[in-house]
C-alpha cells in the first residue's frame, strides 16, 4: 500500500475529469441538499467545482480565516484571497451550525477515507461538526482502493463524482 505522500503525488498528476454532472447527481444532490445549511468550498485551480449545482439548500456557507482560525461563514462575494491563499467572503457572518459539508480532496477510497494536502485543516475543521453530514466531492479517477487513515481522519457519509453518487458504509 502506498504511503500518504507517495499517493497525494501520484493523485496530483492525474487530471481532473471536466465533465458534465448526470442529471441523476444533481437532481440527488439537490435532494439531499434541500432546506439545509451547506458548507461549500471555493474551488482552486485543481478541485472540481460542484458550486453551480448547489440549489435548494436555505444558507449557502464556506470556510474563512478569521484570527488565524478556521471557520465557517456565509458564502457571499466580493471575495478575497485568506492566509492560505484561498477565496473567501470580504465580510464575514460567522456561522456555528452546518447541517452538510461539501469537502474536496486529492483521493478518496469507497470507505470515505478521504486525502487532503496534508495540512489537516478539513479534519480539524469537521471534527468540530460531528452531528452534520460529510460529502466528498471528486472525480471518478480520483478514487482509488484504499487510503491510509490515521485517527485524526474524518470519514466522509456520501462520495460525489460527475456520474456517481453514493452513501459510503461506516
Amino acid at each position: 500500500m502506498l504511503k500518504k505522500i507517495d499517493l497525494r503525488k501520484k493523485l496530483k498528476e492525474i487530471s481532473l475529469v471536466n465533465a458534465d454532472y448526470s442529471h441523476m447527481v444533481i437532481d440527488r444532490l439537490q435532494n439531499i441538499i434541500k432546506d439545509k445549511i451547506v458548507c461549500t468550498y471555493i474551488p482552486l485551480e485543481n478541485e472540481v467545482n460542484i458550486n453551480m449545482h448547489l440549489k435548494g439548500q436555505s444558507i449557502l456557507a464556506t470556510t474563512c480565516i478569521q484570527d488565524g482560525e478556521i471557520k465557517i461563514c456565509i458564502y457571499e462575494e466580493p471575495l478575497e484571497k485568506n492566509s492560505f491563499n484561498v477565496f473567501q467572503p470580504i465580510n464575514l457572518k460567522i456561522i456555528d451550525k452546518v447541517d452538510i459539508f461539501l469537502v474536496p480532496g486529492l483521493g478518496f477510497d469507497k470507505k470515505g477515507t478521504r486525502l487532503g494536502k496534508g495540512s489537516g485543516i478539513y479534519d480539524q475543521l469537521l471534527t468540530n461538526h460531528l452531528n452534520s453530514t460529510f460529502i466528498g466531492i471528486t472525480d471518478k479517477n480520483h478514487i482509488v482502493n484504499k487510503i491510509p487513515s490515521e485517527s485524526h481522519d474524518i470519514q466522509m457519509h456520501i462520495l460525489i463524482t460527475h456520474d456517481e453518487i453514493f452513501e459510503v458504509d461506516l
